[in-house]
């Protein structure tokens, strides 16, 4: 049986980083959606730099994950807004 692929955001935060550091623990395959690539764990192989409102490259990130363990990020004007184009661009990944 494959593993599944499990896409982490806010994997550079506290809650998202604890998600991804008790997935790689664990020995899964875990994706680390992050808006900086230089704050990512050293031991993270596949991390994809996005923001929630760049529907294209969040499309592409999360194309053949499995699993999605969003963590809503910090409070912005337009935070619903940026919310709703990830989840679609998530749901049109597949």
């Amino acid at each position: 049986m494959n593993q599944p692929l499990i896409a982490v955001t806010g994997a550079t935060g506290k809650i998202g980083g604890a998600v991804a550091e008790m997935l790689c623990e664990g020995g899964l395959k875990a994706c680390l959606i992050v808006r900086h690539a230089s704050r990512a764990s050293c031991w993270a192989q596949d991390v994809t730099v996005t923001g929630y409102a760049d529907r294209a490259t969040v499309i592409e990130a999360l194309t053949g994950v499995d699993i999605l363990f969003m963590v809503s990020a910090a409070e912005s004007e337009d935070r619903l807004e940026q919310r709703l184009t990830f989840i679609a661009a998530a749901v049109q990944a597949g």
